[in-house]
C-alpha cells in the first residue's frame, strides 16, 4: 500500500518501493516501531513476505520485529493462524522458521526448546528446529501436511533421554507431540478438520507399518484410507 498511481501522475513511489522490490528487500514504511505498535500483525505479514516471495527483511524492520514480537499476543488468534499458514507454504519457510523462531515462539509456544537441542541420534543431522524446517520444505504444500511437519517433534525436548552410549532417544514423543500441537491449533481456532488431521499425523508419525497385508489393513483402520496415504 506504499505504491501509488493515478493517471496523471503515473505510479507514484514516496518510500523507495520499487527499488526495494527489484532488490528483493521488505522494507516497513517509516518508522518499523511505529508501524508495527499500530497493526502487530505485520510482523507475521513481513516474515509471511519473506516466506513467500524469498525476500529479506532489511536491518531495521528486523530488529523492529524481534524488538516488538510480543506484540502479536494481542492479535486475535484467526488472523495469526491465517499468516501462519500461508507462511508455511513459502518456498523459502524453512530459512524464515530458522531465522525467525523466537517471533513464532510468541504464538506457538509449544516449538520452544527446539532450536539448538542436539538430537543425539546417528538418524539426525540437524537440531530438533532444523530438521522440522527442512523437513517441512520438502513436504507438499498442503495446509494440514506442513502443520503436521512444523509440529511433528515439538514434544521432543521433553522426551529426551540417552542410553549408555550416549545415544539420544525420545521415547513417547509423538504422543506428546500430538497433545501439544492439538492445544496450539485449538488455540489458534484451527477448523476441526485440520485439527484432526494434523493431530492424527503427528501421533502416528514414527509408526513402524509391517509390510505385511494384515499391517498395512492395521494401518489403514487406525489412519483412515486418506490418513495413511497423507503419512
Amino acid at each position: 500500500n506504499a505504491l501509488a498511481y493515478n493517471k496523471k501522475a503515473g505510479l507514484v513511489d514516496e518510500f523507495g518501493g520499487i527499488d526495494d522490490i527489484k532488490n528483493s528487500v521488505l522494507r516497513a514504511v517509516g518508522n518499523a516501531a511505529e508501524r508495527f505498535n499500530e497493526d502487530a500483525l505485520r510482523i507475521m505479514r513481513a516474515i509471511r513476505f519473506s516466506a513467500v516471495l524469498g525476500f529479506e527483511i532489511e536491518p531495521k524492520t528486523k530488529a523492529a520485529i524481534f524488538e516488538f514480537k510480543d506484540l502479536l499476543l494481542n492479535v486475535s488468534s484467526e488472523r495469526i493462524f491465517s499468516e501462519l499458514v500461508k507462511l508455511i507454504m513459502g518456498k523459502n519457510a524453512a530459512d524464515v522458521i530458522c531465522e525467525y523462531h523466537e517471533v513464532l515462539e510468541v504464538i506457538l509456544p509449544e516449538i520452544k526448546g527446539m532450536a539448538g537441542f542436539d538430537q543425539q541420534a546417528p538418524h539426525h543431522i540437524y537440531d530438533v528446529l532444523k530438521h522440522t524446517a527442512v523437513a517441512l520444505q520438502k513436504t507438499e504444500a498442503t495446509k494440514h501436511l506442513r502443520l503436521a511437519v512444523l509440529l511433528h517433534d515439538c514434544g521432543k525436548p521433553q522426551c529426551f533421554s540417552t542410553d549408555k552410549n550416549g545415544v539420544g532417544h525420545f521415547k513417547g514423543h509423538p504422543e506428546l507431540s500430538a497433545k501439544k500441537a492439538k492445544q496450539a491449533l485449538c488455540r489458534l481456532k484451527a477448523d476441526n478438520e485440520t485439527v484432526l488431521n494434523v493431530v492424527r499425523l503427528i501421533a502416528h508419525h514414527d509408526d513402524a507399518i509391517p509390510l505385511t497385508e494384515a499391517g498395512v489393513k492395521r494401518a489403514l483402520n487406525s489412519l483412515t484410507v486418506q490418513g495413511f496415504f497423507d503419512l
